[in-house]
């Protein structure tokens, strides 16, 4: 069994979401790095917190011409980690050890993502709709909650949760049996889709009404899910959750929504209505034990309706021992 830094490192994980990457360097964690994330003409570059001279914060440092420069002593570092100026002896060859450790980070999706490792083992989840001007965006403040990043994702992939953990928002206590459901395994990860009796959000002093939505699932490995809500009296919309590993006990999640550019209200009433769903989600979700997520399946009852989890599961677990992710078995 690998380590989980070793396991999870080689993969694509959000640091910081684009609009909060200003003038500024911008401090993340990832995996048990401190990193710090700043802009350059050539686009984002993200390297090891400290200065390699005498270990300062580069957070407090800005962002110049030639790079990030610490406010101790000036110490300048290009987007590779290479030392390129030192103030002090302008006249004298750059020592090789004035370097910092630097990885590969690029922008998409309005998230800032990096890899850890010298190259990556998968590409970024394909989410063309987000690039195609089809949809407008809103995410939510991050979520920097007590939970292990594949915790997080089984509870977005959970679909006999619903009616217990979410009443009172969307679920639905009167449906509570999960009907026999299909997985599909895809290039970078999973797909299952359920009808759910959801209950839509209320109008005025009406009650809440039924309204048969169409769930689709879908994760790309290791920690990214995407579930598309189609209903039948709400508005059709897909949310996004992806959940970047601090350590292997805790994680913050990026989360947001598309939906159709025209719907002006959607964003305020998504924001409401999420924060309140996630924090159910996250009072059940920090109270689990283990903290980590599970190698195996020992020590937990699994029955037919959690079916996507536990194929999930065995796609993590395949990559925390190095193996190809199987197809899912048959139902």
């Amino acid at each position: 069994m690998r380590s989980y830094e070793e396991a999870f490192s080689p993969y694509w994980h959000p640091v910081a979401f684009a609009h909060e990457l200003k003038e500024r360097p911008l401090a993340a964690r990832l995996l048990g790095r401190e990193l710090v994330v700043w802009r350059t003409g050539a686009g984002v570059a993200v390297t090891q917190r400290y200065c390699a001279h005498r270990g300062a914060d580069l957070c407090a440092g800005e962002v110049s011409g030639e790079g990030l420069r610490c406010a101790f002593h000036g110490w300048t570092y290009g987007r590779d980690g290479r030392c390129v100026r030192i103030p002090s002896q302008p006249g004298a060859p750059i020592p090789p050890s004035a370097a910092l450790a630097s990885f590969h980070a690029t922008e998409r999706y309005g998230l800032v993502w990096v890899c850890l490792a010298p190259e990556p083992a998968a590409p970024l989840p394909e989410w063309p709709e987000l690039e195609d001007g089809s949809c407008a965006t809103v995410p939510l403040p991050r979520l920097d909650w007590d939970v292990s990043a594949g915790r997080m994702v089984e509870i977005v992939l959970d679909v006999a949760h619903l009616s217990w953990v979410h009443e009172g928002t969307f679920g639905n206590p009167e449906q509570q049996e999960v009907l026999p459901y299909e997985v599909e395994r895809l290039p970078q990860g999973l797909r299952a889709q359920i009808v759910y009796p959801a209950l839509a959000p209320p109008m005025g002093a009406a009650p809440p009404k039924v309204d048969k939505t169409t769930l689709t699932y879908e994760v790309s490995f290791p920690f990214a899910a995407r579930l598309h809500f189609k209903p039948t009296l709400f508005f059709k919309h897909t949310v996004y959750a992806v959940a970047s590993p601090w350590s292997e006990e805790k994680m913050q999640c990026f989360y947001f929504a598309s939906y159709h550019p025209n719907l002006r209200m959607f964003p305020d009433i998504f924001v409401k209505s999420e924060l309140a769903i996630l924090e159910q989600d996250r009072l059940v979700g920090e109270g689990q034990r283990p903290k980590a997520h599970p190698v195996d399946f020992s020590g937990e009852a699994h029955v037919r309706a959690d079916r996507l989890n536990l194929e999930y599961r065995r796609g993590v677990i395949a990559i925390r021992t190095g193996r190809p992710i199987d197809a899912p078995t048959p139902g």
